[in-house]
């Protein structure tokens, strides 16, 4: 079977880009298939991604090129497609490269990595808006969700066929060692991390403040370490500026970190915090890397976030709830380590190699 990926892979490293390199190989490996990939690389970085520049035009008209370059030298074949949440500018994006590539394709695959372009077109699109979208990303062969939260985006757009299939990383602890809670662990700062990108609606803002009024509540009990980079310059000041106002010695931020360095961070950390209210938010692969390596999780009630986490030691809040985030790392603290059983949910769920059968599954009937 033949089929063209026209999406971006990193850099810059995030969450889609990482998934469609890694789909790209595991497909272009198995019997059978020959995979061409054209990188719509529309964002220079993190801070870019999302966000209107000129340049992205010719971005686009260079890859429908290339596209067109490969349907007319390998013959029609269905094009796999990751489109836009509810964002106007990433909207008109998708019907320029849409009307551009799909007339001279074999069926369209969408595999939506964010949420909220469903809503976004019932409640706040112009009518013309509403009907193009549905001209150039309707009727696609197969539409694919990452968590029920985002079945919508898929239905609006009446797919032949659509499914739910949840999204998988890399085991990030191969070699893994169930923790036990010894005396020494009782006593000491129980270690905090927020890993994402440095903005407001991720969280990590409300992160730290819960982070400061559970030490409050319970000095020395808690450390924050935050890792990634930041949104923008003007995140990265007023985060810096609330470091500064923070107990001396509470709180880092260590900004973009290496795979190896995340890695050992996430290994050293007791308690995984990530409250995000990110409009988009679909599946974040950081919780699920939380899970593999059996980390208590304090997140939001948010998207789809619930749906994809356990039951025991999770610890919910509600957005912009820096008081119940508090309350959480204290609960959480006081109820000790999974002992296996988050681990043990990622690996009957979350693994790179069930979401890779399940999405070649699917692309198999087309």
């Amino acid at each position: 079977m033949k089929l063209l990926v026209l999406a971006q892979t990193p850099p810059p490293a995030h969450g889609q880009s990482l998934a469609v390199e890694a789909l790209i190989g595991f497909l272009g490996a198995q019997p059978g298939w020959r995979v061409h990939h054209v990188n719509l690389r529309l964002s220079r970085d993190s801070g870019d991604i999302g966000r209107w520049r000129p340049g992205k035009i010719f971005a686009v008209l260079g890859a429908c090129l290339r596209v067109w370059s490969v349907l007319a030298r390998e013959g029609r074949m269905p094009i796999y497609y990751v489109p836009a949440p509810g964002k106007r500018g990433a909207l008109y994006r998708d019907w320029l490269v849409l009307a551009l590539c799909r007339p001279w394709s074999r069926g369209l695959v969408l595999h939506w990595h964010a949420v909220g372009l469903g809503a976004w077109l019932d409640t706040q699109s112009l009518p013309p808006e509403r009907w193009i979208s549905r001209l150039l990303l309707g009727r696609a062969a197969l539409a694919i969700a990452q968590a029920e939260a985002g079945r919508a985006d898929c239905e609006l757009i009446a797919p032949r066929r659509c499914l739910v299939i949840r999204n998988g990383v890399p085991d990030p602890a191969p070699d893994f060692i169930c923790r036990t809670r010894t005396a020494t662990d009782e006593k000491r700062a129980s270690e905090v991390i927020f890993v994402g990108l440095g903005c407001r609606e991720k969280g990590l803002f409300d992160a730290l403040e819960g982070v400061v009024l559970a030490h409050a509540a319970e000095p020395g009990a808690f450390r924050f370490t935050a890792i990634g980079p930041f949104a923008s310059a003007r995140d990265e000041d007023e985060f810096r500026a609330r470091l500064s106002a923070a107990p001396p010695g509470l709180a880092r931020h260590l900004g973009f970190a290496s795979d190896t360095e995340r890695n050992r961070l996430l290994r050293a950390a007791d308690l995984f915090c990530f409250p995000s209210y990110y409009p988009h938010e679909g599946q974040p692969a950081v919780l699920l890397e939380a899970l593999a390596l059996d980390l208590p999780i304090v997140a939001t009630r948010w998207r789809g976030i619930p749906e994809n986490l356990p039951a025991e030691h999770i610890y919910l809040v509600e957005p912009r709830a820096p008081a119940q985030i508090a309350a959480q790392l204290r609960a959480a603290r006081a109820a000790g380590l999974p002992m296996g059983a988050s681990r043990r949910h990622y690996l009957a769920h979350f693994t790179k190699s069930h979401h890779h059968a399940a999405v070649l599954a699917a692309l198999s009937t087309l």
